[in-house]
């Protein structure tokens, strides 16, 4: 993903640089329930969010392997190497994006530097999916859970300036069910209802009015999203 987004995931770019990208970004509108790109399909693209929140995930049958609620960031930079999309990313709002095409990312691919720049964003990505992947792993379901919502709240509130009009305090925008959380965590409906309301009832979790609010400040660490100690460098989001 792209880091420092406040500013632009291509604010690095030597100016020559900039101007080609900003000349061919498009912005685009995608509602609720509609595809970004999915698994499968052919390269469409580099996805700049600029408002909303989308789904980043795999699933294997009715498994999700893993399932990202992403409310900034810039997506489809490892696609460009595999020439196809991986996973899928669902706009679960209304999501307002920058979209540069496939054709205008592959003429800029030929730039050392915007190669270097797709390079750090593909590592962060890897590095967040082998996170989710390795909370997926949790035995425990409690522990699954906690380390779930944590990691999410961290991610998000991670650049506060992407996130205008989807925080409230220290909740974020959290549009899904508990049908969906139960889905992606492979926890039936009344296992997962108990454990929320124990960590409600110990104030480590809240959600609310389609908020998930953590009380414990949670912090960015490193490129994955968050460690079990919550530590973060807030000036690297």
């Amino acid at each position: 993903m792209a880091m420092h987004v406040a500013d632009g995931p291509f604010a690095g770019l030597e100016r020559r640089l900039r101007e080609r990208v900003d000349y061919a970004l498009v912005r685009r509108t995608f509602d609720k329930g509609e595809h970004l790109y999915a698994a499968g399909n052919e390269y469409a693209g580099l996805f700049w969010l600029r408002s909303g929140v989308a789904l980043a995930y795999n699933r294997r049958g009715d498994r999700y392997e893993f399932a990202v609620p992403l409310h900034w960031g810039l997506w489809g930079a490892p696609s460009i190497i595999t020439r196809k999309h991986n996973s899928a990313l669902e706009a679960r709002t209304r999501c307002v994006v920058d979209w540069l095409p496939p054709e205008a990312t592959r003429a800029l691919m030929e730039e050392a530097a915007f190669v270097r720049l797709v390079a750090k964003w593909t590592a962060d990505d890897y590095a967040m999916l082998l996170d989710m992947l390795a909370v997926m792993s949790i035995g425990r379901s409690e522990d699954r859970l906690m380390g779930y919502l944590t990691r999410i709240h961290a991610f998000a509130v991670a650049n506060p300036d992407a996130m205008a009009g989807t925080q409230s305090g220290s909740g974020i925008a959290w549009p899904f069910t508990t049908v969906q959380l139960a889905a992606f965590l492979g926890l039936s409906r009344p296992h997962l209802s108990a454990i929320l309301g124990r960590l409600n009832g110990d104030g480590r979790v809240r959600i609310a009015d389609r908020l998930l609010y953590m009380p414990e400040p949670q912090r960015w660490e490193g490129s994955a999203l968050g460690g079990e100690t919550g530590a973060v460098d807030q000036s690297r989001p």
